[in-house]
């Protein structure tokens, strides 16, 4: 990214509008900045019926003369995939019961647990690295999947145990509720139970509960920081890392980004505002810092956090303000803006140059805060 492209993006995500500044309390410790409501169909506005100057079509037509071949044919398809609400949740939850993503990688362990929660038990996995004979440190995965999608836990050994072995740790994943039967905020009050059970009695499954990560892509990353901060101003165990990668900071959706990447991307905006409706009651819940945590009214004592976000996302301003916010507050952050990345691609597509080049930084970093403490 050029400097001066750079300096736009990162003067738009600081002051994405004051339309929300009410929701933030009065003489709150770092105030927050704020964008406006969020506006209902495929791309939306800050002001309904002012029209849009940019021709951002013309803009990713040019983009994409920019990109190597790799990535030319990773954006085609993502513009060519259909929008979320058209494929239907059914259909987006059967894709992802594919054999492979059942498969436990060699040197990890598995079995199945059950963690109390609030609406009853909440059934949960747990991967450990095979052999291990003291307490290790542990991901808590409050994965992602837009709060609509990538429940269960039969089609997740894939992904979890990769993180075994790049990091070191264990990965405990809580099969919280999801939306839309579930709503806004019962996968948060899930994934709590989660986050106070491993603080408390993580040592019982061999765990070691001053070592916890968190975090998910997108709505995961969300739901990995808000209870991060339920657990600081509740007195409980935080954890020491936060994992947030193409995060759903601000639920409101209505930053510069969403419109400049609305469409083939990869999350188009529709699409956020397709799975938003699902997951929350009333447009007043994204007031809500449990939903938006852009809004919380302070981020002092947080945990330190490492941030990655394609810089063509919708959720790249929205982040990128989250990420000045803690600063502000003391948080250490380690921020990767991935070049000409779409929504998630560091993960979507491990195969890319950028991924294969970044993921190792990516996973030292982990290994640090939860990784075996005699590396």
């Amino acid at each position: 990214m050029s400097e001066s492209n750079k300096d736009r993006r990162t003067f738009l995500a600081a002051t994405a509008g004051m339309a929300g500044a009410m929701a933030i309390p009065s003489g709150a410790a770092d105030a927050a900045p704020a964008s406006g409501q969020s506006a209902t169909g495929t791309a939306p506005v800050c002001l309904p019926g002012i029209p849009i100057a940019g021709d951002y079509e013309a803009l990713r037509k040019q983009r994409m003369t920019e990109v190597d071949p790799q990535m030319r044919q990773i954006y085609d398809q993502a513009a060519a995939a259909p929008p979320i609400r058209q494929t239907g949740i059914e259909a987006m939850r059967k894709a992802e019961q594919r054999p492979e993503n059942a498969v436990i990688p060699d040197g990890v362990t598995a079995r199945n647990i059950e963690i109390p929660g609030p609406a009853g038990p909440i059934p949960t996995r747990v991967w450990m690295p095979e052999g291990v004979t003291e307490p290790v440190g542990v991901y808590l995965s409050t994965h992602g999947g837009g709060w609509n999608f990538s429940n269960g836990l039969e089609y997740h050994d894939a992904e979890e145990g990769q993180h075994v072995l790049d990091w070191g740790c264990a990965v405990v994943r809580p099969d919280y509720r999801i939306a839309p039967e579930h709503k806004f905020p019962a996968a948060i009050e899930d994934c709590y139970a989660a986050l106070t059970y491993l603080g408390r009695h993580g040592h019982r499954l061999g765990l070691d509960p001053t070592r916890i990560g968190i975090g998910g892509g997108c709505a995961g990353a969300n739901m990995g920081t808000v209870v991060s901060l339920m657990a600081r101003d509740a007195g409980e165990q935080t954890p020491a890392i936060q994992f947030l990668w193409s995060p759903a900071c601000d639920m409101r959706n209505n930053y510069q980004s969403y419109v400049e990447f609305a469409n083939g991307y990869g999350l188009r905006a529709d699409d956020a505002d397709f799975v938003s409706k699902n997951y929350l009651r009333s447009r007043e819940d994204c007031y809500d810092w449990r939903a938006s945590p852009i809004l919380v009214p302070s981020l002092k004592d947080a945990p330190p956090a490492l941030v990655w976000v394609g810089e063509w996302e919708i959720l790249y301003d929205e982040t990128l303000a989250y990420v000045h916010r803690m600063r502000d507050a003391g948080v250490r952050v380690h921020l990767f803006e991935g070049p000409q990345q779409g929504h998630g691609f560091l993960y979507l597509h491990r195969d890319t140059d950028y991924a294969k080049a970044t993921l190792p930084e990516i996973n030292r970093i982990m290994r640090s805060y939860i990784g075996p403490r005699n590396v």
